[in-house]
């Protein structure tokens, strides 16, 4: 996923952060690398999966939350990772 597509998702019309994003996306890769194997990076689902990751990382940025609110990566995200572990090419 370009640069420019991560921040029409995520909602971001600066350049301020770019930096920081494209961090999180290495970060992001990295994960999935880890979690799934090799991936086809054209695969919308991992488009999506990167996207969820970035997006969950710029919005909680803390290390500890105080209160009901929490770090919490949403089901789909697991949902999809298994879907490129299982489904996809992973050769």
């Amino acid at each position: 996923m370009e640069l420019e597509e991560l921040k029409v998702y995520l909602r971001i019309d600066h350049d301020d952060e770019d930096y920081l994003l494209q961090s999180f996306q290495k970060m992001a890769r990295e994960y999935i690398k880890n979690a799934v194997g090799e991936v086809d990076k054209n695969n919308e689902l991992y488009k999506f999966s990167e996207a969820i990751l970035v997006g969950h990382w710029y919005e909680n940025r803390e290390l500890a939350r105080i209160g009901n609110a929490s770090y919490y990566i949403p089901d789909s995200f697991q949902s999809i990772i298994q879907q490129l572990r299982y489904c996809g090419d992973n050769s």
